[in-house]
C-alpha cells in the first residue's frame, strides 16, 4: 500500500481539483469573515471603525455582558457538539491520522470559534477557515476519487487556502501548507498550494478588500535593527515556545461534560471585567498589534499586555473554547518588540518603532508555530512592508525558532 505521507503525483487532474478547493476555501472563508463581523458588531453595538475603536467605545457593563452572553452561547454550542463525540481535531491531526473532518461537525466548530472570537474572546480565528477549507476540499477528493496520496495534498491545500482568504496571503497560505501541514517542497505539493491559497485570496477579495490586514508605513533597513534582532531573537523564542507549551498544557486541563458551559461563560465574563481596563485584550490580538506596530503603546501598558495577552489567551483554552494562537502569537511579539524598540531608542533615537515591532512579531510566531519560513512571510504579506526587513526579522526567527525548539 502506497505510503500517504510521501508527495503526491503531479497531474493535471490534481491541479484542477486544486483550484476548485481554493475556490471552495475561499467562498467558506468570506463566509466564516462575514459571520466574525457580524458578531462583533451586535456584540459591542458599532457599525465603523475597527474592532477596538468599538470596544473602546462600549460602556463598561457591555463588555461584560457581551463576553458572559457570549460565553452561555459559544459554551453551550462546543458542549452539544463534544456531547457524544470528542472535540473535532485540528488539521494537522487530521492529516496524520489520514482521515477527513466530517463537513457538518467541522462547519459548526469553525462557527462556534468565529463566534467565540466576535464575542470578544482571546483567540485566534484562523482555525476556523482552516478547518472548514480542509473539509470542504476533503470532500471535494473524494467525490473526484483521487488517490492517496493526492487526497492528502487537497486536503491540505483547503486549510491553508482558508488561512489565504481570510488574511489576504497567498503566499503565507502556500507556505503554511507546504511548512506546518505537509512537511514537503516536492513540486507535486509546491503547485497544488500556491494555485489553491491565489485562487481562495482572490474570492475573497470583492468582499473582504485586498488591503494589508495591517497598516504599516514603508519600511527601511537601519543598522540598528540588526542589533535588536540578536537580542530580540533569543528572547522572542521563550516568550513564542513558552507560549506554545503553556497553551498545550491549558487545553490538558479543559473540562468536559456538564461543566463546559459554566466554566466557558464565568472565563469569558472574567474576561470582559479585565476589559474594562485592558480592552485591547479581547478579540484575536489585531488591535494590540496595531497600537504596537503605531507606537501607540506607552511602556507601562506594553508590559502589562505583554503578560497578559498569552495569560488571557491559555486562560481562553483552558474553560474549554477551542480556538488558534497564530494572531495572539503576532501580537504578543510586537508588543515584545516595541518594548524592544522603546530600549533602542535610548541608544539610536529615531529607531522605529514599526520595524522593531514586525522584527518581534514575526520571532515570537516562528517559536509558538514552529514555523519560521510561514512566520517571515506571514508578516511581510500582513504588513505589506515588502523585503526592506527581511535580513533582520530572518535574523530574528532563526534565533527564536532555535530557543524556541530547545526549549520545547
Amino acid at each position: 500500500m502506497a505510503d500517504p505521507t510521501t508527495a503526491a503525483r503531479l497531474t493535471p487532474r490534481l491541479l484542477v481539483v486544486a483550484t476548485l478547493a481554493g475556490a471552495l476555501a475561499g467562498v467558506g472563508g468570506v463566509l466564516l469573515t462575514l459571520l466574525l463581523h457580524l458578531v462583533q458588531h451586535l456584540a459591542f453595538g458599532y457599525t465603523e471603525a475597527t474592532f477596538l475603536t468599538g470596544v473602546e467605545r462600549a460602556s463598561n457593563l457591555r463588555r461584560i455582558l457581551a463576553l458572559t452572553i457570549g460565553g452561555v452561547v459559544v459554551g453551550s454550542g462546543w458542549w452539544a457538539l463534544r456531547r457524544w463525540q470528542p472535540p473535532v481535531d485540528p488539521v494537522e491531526k487530521i492529516l496524520e491520522a489520514g482521515g477527513r473532518p466530517a463537513i457538518g461537525r467541522t462547519t459548526a466548530e469553525g462557527v462556534l470559534q468565529i463566534a467565540a472570537v466576535g464575542f470578544g474572546a482571546s483567540l485566534g480565528r484562523e482555525g476556523a477557515p482552516r478547518l472548514v477549507g480542509a473539509a470542504l476540499a476533503g470532500w471535494l477528493a473524494d467525490l473526484m476519487r483521487l488517490p492517496a496520496r493526492q487526497r492528502r495534498t487537497i486536503l491540505a491545500c483547503g486549510a491553508g487556502a482558508g488561512l489565504a482568504c481570510v488574511y489576504n496571503v497567498p503566499l503565507g497560505g502556500a507556505v503554511f501548507t507546504l511548512e506546518v501541514l505537509l512537511v514537503s517542497a516536492a513540486a507535486a505539493d509546491v503547485l497544488p498550494a500556491l494555485l489553491s491559497a491565489a485562487v481562495a485570496t482572490a474570492i475573497g477579495w470583492p468582499l473582504l478588500g485586498d488591503d494589508p490586514t495591517y497598516a504599516v508605513p514603508g519600511q527601511s533597513l537601519h543598522t540598528p535593527e540588526l542589533l535588536l534582532a540578536v537580542i530580540l531573537g533569543p528572547v522572542a523564542g521563550l516568550v513564542g515556545g513558552g507560549l506554545r507549551a503553556y497553551a498545550a498544557a491549558c487545553r490538558r486541563w479543559a473540562p468536559s461534560g456538564w461543566g463546559l458551559p459554566l466554566v466557558v461563560t464565568v472565563g469569558f465574563g472574567l474576561l470582559g471585567v479585565a476589559a474594562i481596563a485592558y480592552p485591547a485584550l479581547l478579540g484575536n490580538g489585531k488591535g494590540l498589534a496595531q497600537l504596537a506596530f503605531d507606537g501607540q503603546l506607552a511602556i507601562s501598558a506594553a508590559v502589562v499586555l505583554l503578560i497578559l495577552k498569552p495569560a488571557v489567551t491559555g486562560a481562553m483554552l483552558a474553560t474549554g473554547a477551542n480556538g488558534g494562537l497564530l494572531t495572539p502569537a503576532l501580537a504578543t511579539g510586537a508588543v515584545l518588540g516595541a518594548l524592544g524598540g522603546e530600549g533602542l531608542t535610548q541608544l539610536w533615537p529615531g529607531s522605529p518603532i514599526a520595524a522593531c515591532a514586525l522584527i518581534g512579531a514575526a520571532a515570537v510566531l516562528a517559536a509558538a508555530q514552529r514555523a519560521p519560513l510561514c512566520a517571515v512571510v506571514l508578516v511581510m504579506e500582513l504588513s505589506g512592508t515588502g523585503l526592506a526587513l527581511l535580513v533582520p526579522i530572518g535574523l530574528a526567527v532563526a534565533l527564536a525558532a532555535a530557543v524556541g525548539r530547545a526549549i520545547a
